[in-house]
């Protein structure tokens, strides 16, 4: 694939966001709105979108395929940690936000954007591809990603591994599991309601285009580019991580591009969501989350299409 076709789409969906974003300008959208849109999202669209994955898919992955996903996308977070490890340290972060930045560094927005890229670049039957990788990356983001935002602060350890544990119940985690169990029971067709299912789930793309153009637009501009530590992280989070395991899955997953592609693209997004809210929960440094969120968004819309046209 093509870098112009790969920014074709990226444009798209940056047309999207300008959109959210004039809709919060114009006062169409707002806190109350956004946030009620977003559960519209994650609890309802998304999941369907998932779940739809799998009927109409003729070519569904065998239970070996599955557990390869499995086992290469768990192991993909050593490499993300080894990095996160090492860049506040090197840039010499205040040590009170050395989880932040570590977050930031490990965890994308696979599942409000991952999936809808992953659709337009490589089509909705690897949305299925995603939900079994995004199985591992809510354990961790829900328990180390907690843990690394947190610090000292949230409670005892068993208050926090409870609070990890409950997190898990979410709609888009619940999904994947089912997604994953049907596929491999080879069930493909539902009739009227994987046809509703993949109606509502349509949804998912622009609607979380909205939603994060009208995040930005309340972001006073000074302030969100006025961190040099924030674009490192970002720099970070969608160019070194992806560049890391282009490098070490590459010759592992050589001639299986769909895999590959995946892998690298999905973990290049930018930076998870989550963190503005687990740093609003627990007390972590909103303002270089929000820094870095806006940045590494921006970014990404050069670095996709690239670690996109490098691989496909």
């Amino acid at each position: 694939m093509s870098f112009a076709s790969v920014l074709a789409q990226m444009i798209v969906m940056l047309l999207g966001m300008a959109a959210g974003y004039l809709a919060r300008k114009c006062c169409v959208m707002n806190d109350t709105f956004d946030r009620g849109f977003s559960d519209l999202v994650l609890g309802v669209t998304l999941p369907c979108m998932v779940i739809a994955s799998v009927f109409g898919n003729e070519q569904l992955p065998d239970a070996p395929t599955i557990l390869f996903i499995f086992a290469i996308s768990t192991s993909a977070f050593v490499v993300m940690f080894a990095v996160a490890f090492l860049i506040p340290i090197i840039m010499r972060a205040p040590k009170k936000d050395y989880g932040v930045y570590r977050y930031m560094v490990v965890f994308g927005n696979i599942g409000f954007l991952g999936m809808p890229v992953v659709a337009s670049i490589f089509g909705p039957d690897a949305v299925l591809y995603v939900a079994i990788a995004n199985i591992p990356f809510n354990v961790f983001v829900f328990t180390v990603g907690i843990m690394l935002i947190a610090g000292n602060q949230g409670g005892t350890p068993k208050e926090k591994a409870v609070q990890a544990l409950v997190s898990l119940r979410t709609p888009a985690t619940i999904s994947c599991l089912i997604a994953v169990v049907l596929a491999l029971l080879g069930i493909t067709e539902a009739g009227v309601i994987g046809e509703a299912m993949d109606v509502v789930g349509s949804m998912t793309t622009p609607a979380a285009m909205l939603i994060i153009g009208s995040s930005m637009a309340k972001m006073p501009l000074k302030q969100v580019l006025g961190n040099p530590r924030a674009y490192v992280a970002a720099i970070a989070r969608v160019g070194i991580v992806p560049l890391c395991l282009l490098l070490v899955f590459g010759p592992i997953l050589q001639g299986q591009t769909l895999l590959l592609g995946i892998l690298v693209i999905t973990n290049g997004m930018p930076v998870a969501t989550n963190g503005t809210l687990f740093c609003i929960r627990y007390g972590g440094n909103l303002e270089v989350m929000t820094q870095a969120t806006f940045i590494s968004t921006v970014l990404s819309l050069v670095t996709i299409p690239l670690f996109a046209m490098l691989i496909v």
